[in-house]
């Protein structure tokens, strides 16, 4: 089987040293999909960063994909429904959830933006604050940990892990917290979650911090309600229209916002974990047609 790797390579190449000398598999490692006969490509490993939706027009190259692997958890830059259609198998760091708990630059990130966004002008510290997680996740988990530990006080908004089906939960927690943090997924009801109502009911001077997708908050809205509420301070690593090369960072950072280029989890740790765990799950996925055959 031939494999192109075209994801971030910036991690210890000992990694792929390793998996090469157990899977049956032809590589080629470029930066660059095209540059490589992708019609003889039968696993892809894919960039999730890269600024464009793999749909049909792009698989369209790959006439003989069968496994699509992404080194992420986020599968927003990845048309499901094309890959169904075409029998091809989508595998993510989400189907080891277990060795992806190990990942931690993500969570340390936002937990520094939201340090940072406090220190907006006029700064503020977290001890004593009301702080909020939007999603109890991996990240979620870790964060309102933190914020305990520096003195704050933490609730959380989780619909998937407790149930909570009364959007009164998410608006009460935007009216009494200092600072809210969004760490959910994005999913058909996340889309647009936080829209102008919710934002326009922060407390005076409360810090809105997104590390998880763009398009959970309407990023027009959020535009709208900085120039009504300059009080607000705001701070993100991810921005609506990143997988359609459509994003503007600018428009925000003009009102005072500060907007990293979804960094995150850029650490070279995370990356090399990253890498350990797509290319095991490639090698059971294998190992599991290999004996099905």
């Amino acid at each position: 089987m031939r494999c192109l790797f075209s994801a971030p390579l910036d991690f210890d190449p000992a990694v792929c040293d390793e998996y090469e000398s157990a899977m049956d598999v032809v590589w080629h490692k470029t930066h660059v999909p095209h540059s490589f006969h992708t019609n003889m490509a039968d696993i892809w490993v894919c960039n999730p960063k890269a600024d464009f939706v793999i749909h049909d027009g792009v698989l369209d190259y790959f006439s003989h994909l069968k496994i699509l692997a992404t080194p992420s958890t986020g599968l927003n830059h990845i048309d499901l429904d094309a890959c169904k259609r075409r029998g091809v198998k989508v595998i993510s760091l989400l189907d080891n959830r277990a060795e992806l708990e190990t990942i931690s630059a993500s969570a340390e990130f936002t937990f520094n933006l939201l340090l940072d966004a406090l220190r907006l002008p006029p700064a503020r510290e977290l001890q004593g604050k009301w702080a909020s997680v939007v999603g109890y996740g991996r990240i979620g988990m870790r964060v309102s940990k933190w914020c305990k530990a520096f003195g704050a006080k933490c609730l959380v908004f989780d619909p998937y892990k407790f149930g909570f089906h009364d959007k009164n939960e998410l608006e009460q927690i935007f009216e009494v917290c200092d600072a809210v943090v969004i760490c959910c997924s994005l999913t058909p009801e996340t889309r647009g979650m936080i829209g102008r109502d919710l934002l326009m009911s922060m407390k005076h001077g409360a810090a809105l911090i997104n590390t998880a997708r763009g398009e959970i908050v309407d990023e027009n809205a959020l535009c709208e309600v900085m120039d009504e509420r300059p009080d607000l301070r705001v701070a993100v690593d991810v921005l609506q229209g990143e997988v359609t090369g459509t994003a503007d960072p600018e428009r925000l950072r003009r009102r005072g916002a500060i907007v990293t280029p979804h960094i995150a989890g850029e650490t070279f740790d995370s990356r090399t974990k990253a890498a350990r765990i797509i290319l095991g799950l490639l090698k059971r996925e294998l190992e599991t047609q290999k004996a099905a055959a």
